[in-house]
């Protein structure tokens, strides 16, 4: 007891020291300015001269929930598992409806806090290698003191990094990464371009909604040189692509090559000889007429859809064009293969009477080196009543067909 008495000053003293040493520490605590500086990291990405620049979802992620425990604190908010689980990013776990109306009103006070403070980048697009960008957190000091977050605030200084270089191309480039095939018979040749199996830049660039310009296409030979021309409208569009640039030539030569010659498929002797036989059982003679035929030429064409029952004739049913887009696909190639006859009938009570016509079947399937059929392939005829060869001729090259 006199112990007591002899230092009840000393201990009076300590505890109002170690009162006020905690009280101190909490207005410290409170008041002190969070410091995310070095929680900020930035990620590029995209291409050398159009890249971009952005925090990272996880830099991001840790900087907001660092600054939500700091505004909670501010708002006098006491549950400290909450706000240590928040700064350590264990948030899935909570639930906001479980606190008490007071912890609610306090997460309402910081949330509007969180409102107080701007993370920016000054310069997040069109960037380069070697570019200097700065990260900026500031707080608004339009805002009530009240609802003021304590951040420190900063500037942060990156310098751009990674980003891959872009692609030049050239006409050469652009058409042979097209994969340009040829299809068809010698003499009635077409040019395809494919993206599908494209290298990536030039998928990117989606060229179907483009037309090349492919002259006499249709109508080509093994041999024949064809003369591509980037088209302007393409070379803006690989020069607005981030990934790509135009630089060079924008013309390209190729050179027809591979397509078979319609005389040397196997089996051509024998579709002509059906042919005949169409022709002889169309063409017979009765007890009131006479009717001869004389072989004036053999015709074929090419396509790569399939000819309805009504477009044998027509020029339109071909698919072929000088204006072409790239496909992802080619359809096989069909062949229409005829036989073209002067027909002279002949009666007792009139005069002979001269007629050209054609029979044979369209739709056969180019496989390999032979000509087949399947259920597409059917007959084919046609009557001129016109009796002059010269008109009939010009009828069979108007509608694509070329002399065997």
């Amino acid at each position: 007891m006199n112990f007591i008495k002899k230092y009840k000053w000393v201990i009076v003293g300590s505890i109002v020291t170690l009162a006020v040493i905690i009280l101190l520490t909490f207005v410290f605590i409170k008041n002190k300015k969070v410091n995310v500086e070095d929680d900020v990291k930035v990620e590029f990405s995209g291409y050398n001269g159009s890249g971009y620049a952005h925090i990272t979802d996880k830099s991001s992620e840790k900087i907001t929930n660092k600054l939500l425990a700091q505004a909670l604190r501010q708002a006098d908010f006491k549950n400290k598992d909450v706000i240590e689980m928040i700064e350590k990013g264990n948030t899935d776990d909570l639930d906001s409806d479980k606190f008490t109306k007071e912890e609610q009103d306090q997460l309402v006070k910081a949330g509007k806090m969180l409102e107080s403070f701007e993370l920016d980048i000054d310069k997040e697009d069109k960037l380069s290698n070697g570019d200097k960008i700065k990260v900026k957190l500031k707080i608004k000091k339009n805002m009530s003191k009240e609802y003021q977050l304590k951040a420190k605030e900063f500037t942060k200084e990156f310098k751009v990094s990674g980003l891959k270089n872009p692609k030049s191309l050239d006409a050469k480039s652009l058409f042979e990464g097209l994969n340009p095939t040829f299809t068809g018979l010698n003499g009635s040749g077409q040019l395809h371009l494919l993206y599908k199996d494209a290298p990536e830049s030039i998928k990117k660039l989606t060229l179907s909604n483009f037309e090349f310009t492919v002259p006499n296409n249709g109508k080509l030979k093994n041999g024949d040189k064809v003369k591509l021309k980037v088209p302007e409208e393409v070379v803006k569009q690989i020069n607005d692509s981030e990934s790509t640039y135009f630089k060079g030539s924008t013309t390209y030569e190729l050179k027809v090559k591979d397509l078979k010659d319609v005389n040397k498929l196997e089996n051509v002797s024998t579709l002509l000889e059906d042919n005949n036989k169409l022709i002889n059982d169309r063409f017979k003679s009765s007890s009131y007429s006479k009717s001869s035929t004389e072989q004036i030429g053999q015709y074929f064409k090419t396509s790569n859809n399939v000819n309805s029952e009504y477009d044998f004739g027509s020029s339109d049913s071909d698919n072929t064009t000088e204006k072409i887009s790239p496909v992802r696909d080619i359809e096989e190639t069909r062949v229409t293969l005829i036989t073209a006859v002067k027909v002279t009938e002949t009666s007792k009570y009139s005069d002979p009477e001269v007629k050209y016509a054609y029979s044979g079947y369209s739709n056969y399937l180019l496989e390999g080196n032979r000509l087949t059929k399947d259920d597409t392939t059917r007959e084919i005829d046609e009557l001129n009543s016109e009796e002059d060869l010269e008109e009939f001729n010009n009828t069979l090259d108007s509608n694509g067909f070329i002399a065997l």
